[in-house]
């Protein structure tokens, strides 16, 4: 963010980021939030209860603060080219980071080319919606899906590669290869969605 910000002054409590989530856009210049405030709690809230830019502070149970204050202008442009906030965004000094759904790449440009009138934009990662499943081919998922069902997973096994490649009318080596690749590329993504 280019501007300072109120929740930028957090960054002189504790180094590191705080999680904040559940928006709500209250009108065009307002919203609400909660912030995981973690062991400063008290300490942030005395910050912005004394700024200008901040209505309201509550405490809710553990660690949390729900916020209500002027909008820094990023939700608004977001809601405006029809982004939802999908899981938890930091932020960190003047450091913010959100993961948004989008649901065009035109509606997305948009967003990004908006957001840097207010700062530095990076594009992070980009994933499709849906589901696991959508990364692998047809047959990867019709192999996959058909050692599962017959119990090619279970110990012991119910049903072993080669009577399953027949079922597909493919070869031995054919099965396995596309069960290989199916697999790696489900680990893949498990192992990826646990590191972000």
């Amino acid at each position: 963010m280019d501007s300072d910000h109120v929740l930028s002054e957090l960054s002189e409590i504790a180094n590191g980021a705080f999680s904040i989530y559940y928006f709500e856009s209250i009108d065009n210049e307002n919203i609400r939030f909660v912030m995981d405030a973690g062991e400063h709690r008290d300490a942030i809230a005395a910050v912005l209860r004394e700024s200008d830019a901040v209505q309201d502070v509550r405490y809710v149970p553990d660690s949390q603060l729900v916020i209500t204050k002027r909008s820094s202008g990023v939700l608004p442009i977001i809601r405006a080219n029809h982004g939802m906030f999908q899981k938890i965004n930091r932020f960190n000094g003047t450091h913010r980071t959100f993961d948004v759904v989008a649901f065009s790449r035109e509606e997305l440009k948009r967003m990004i080319e908006e957001l840097r009138e207010l700062g530095d934009v990076h594009l992070g990662r980009l994933q499709p919606l849906g589901g696991p499943t959508r990364l692998l081919s047809a047959r990867q998922l019709e192999v996959i899906v058909l050692a599962n069902e017959a119990g090619y997973f279970d110990w012991p096994r119910r049903a072993d590669a080669e009577t399953l490649a027949s079922e597909l009318d493919i070869t031995h080596a054919t099965f396995l290869e596309h069960l290989r690749k199916a697999e790696r590329k489900l680990i893949d993504e498990t192992l990826s969605g646990a590191s972000r």
